[in-house]
């Protein structure tokens, strides 16, 4: 658990748990650009929204709490990360996807290969708006960060939107550089690596 202080508070960086879910799964959509975080669920997205809640109790997919942290202050969710290796992501974006298909009809199959061998993949962030600009993004990228150099990975690389540029400025400024364009989830993005 990593911890810091903004305003007299603390910010704790901690291990998702199956509770975590129903967070996790809004960090997903948002990070697809589908739901801000703090936006209402709109009523067309709440039977994607519940599925996905339940691929992200499950221990063995890409957005399982596994593979997930959570940033806190007073004990309340403001912000999560999803990463994993890369070495899993082919099995796990089968299941995955598959489930995803099976429940709303979204095929997601012909996206490129996100992560591989080698990598530790940040998959999915976000934060609260009300907490955005205060380091807790960055808090949870140097502790997925630390921990893949801390664990052996060549690599560490994620995808921003090409429609975002101050996003990947964002990125570069935590020492991701540009490595190549791919087309996934109906956009381009350029995969960032460090």
């Amino acid at each position: 658990m990593r911890l810091r202080f903004f305003m007299g508070k603390k910010i704790y960086i901690r291990d998702a748990t199956s509770e975590d879910a129903p967070f996790i799964a809004r960090v997903v959509l948002a990070g697809i650009d589908m739901l801000d975080l703090d936006a209402v669920l709109p009523d067309e997205q709440r039977h994607l929204y519940e599925h996905l809640i339940e691929i992200c109790c499950m221990d063995d997919t890409l957005y399982s709490y596994r593979n997930t942290r959570i940033a806190e202050i007073d004990g309340n969710q403001v912000g999560a990360l999803v990463a994993y290796d890369g070495a899993g992501y082919a099995k796990m974006r089968k299941k995955t996807f598959g489930l995803v298909m099976q429940t709303s009809g979204m095929d997601l199959s012909h996206n490129a290969m996100e992560t591989g061998s080698g990598e530790f993949y940040l998959d999915s962030m976000a934060i609260l708006s009300e907490y955005r600009g205060i380091g807790v993004g960055k808090m949870l990228m140097r502790d997925r960060v630390d921990y893949a150099l801390s664990n052996g990975f060549q690599m560490v690389t994620l995808l921003v939107d090409k429609d975002k540029p101050r996003l990947q400025k964002y990125y570069e400024s935590l020492g991701f550089a540009f490595s190549e364009e791919m087309f996934v989830f109906g956009s381009w993005y350029n995969k960032l690596m460090r």
